[in-house]
């Protein structure tokens, strides 16, 4: 008990004396204060989260400084994927509104996706879910279901490979299949 006490403690010194510089450098970096105030908080949560491993950090303010880096950087990937994944959807969705035939083939292909999907087991269709239709990467994945790295992948492979099997035995039509192992991948 007076062990967590004095984490709080030190917690909150921390905070106290990082939180501006933290925001000021995130804020410098993205130049969106909206997104150094998200990034400034998460920093901070995965900082309490390791407080088992205070001890073996020997200069906290290069410690943070890297933290504060690393998110940044995480932040541009994460927003070129979004990005990326924002062009591939208004494409599709050009596509899809110049005909009424690649509607109703969505609509099928989606509905193919949703069986299949109801085929995996439930880490499995974990795995795919929280990677492909919620955009986590693989050791983001990993961490939102308490597994490994190496347990997250295998699970992610092991569905998509599942999916692919499970699309090829069922889908006659090749174009819609293709369209279908587009959208799953």
């Amino acid at each position: 008990m007076e062990g967590r006490l004095l984490q709080e403690q030190y917690f909150i010194r921390i905070f106290e004396k990082y939180r501006s510089p933290v925001y000021a450098y995130i804020q410098s970096v993205t130049g969106d204060a909206y997104a150094a105030e998200e990034l400034t908080q998460e920093l901070f949560i995965k900082l309490w989260n390791k407080k088992d491993h205070w001890e073996k950090i020997e200069l906290m303010d290069q410690y943070i400084r890297r933290m504060a880096h690393n998110a940044c950087m995480t932040w541009f990937r994460k927003l070129a994927l979004d990005e990326k994944l924002l062009l591939t959807v208004k494409s599709r969705q050009r596509l899809e509104s110049n005909n009424v035939e690649n509607h109703l083939d969505y609509k099928e292909a989606q509905q193919h996706i949703k069986d299949a999907l109801s085929t995996l087991s439930p880490q499995r269709r974990k795995a795919f879910e929280l990677s492909r239709q919620q955009g986590l990467r693989l050791n983001e994945v990993a961490e939102a279901m308490g597994i490994s790295f190496y347990t997250a992948n295998h699970h992610l492979r092991a569905a998509l490979s599942q999916i692919r099997e499970y699309l090829v035995k069922r889908v006659g039509d090749k174009n819609l299949l293709l369209f279908i192992l587009l959208i799953v991948n």
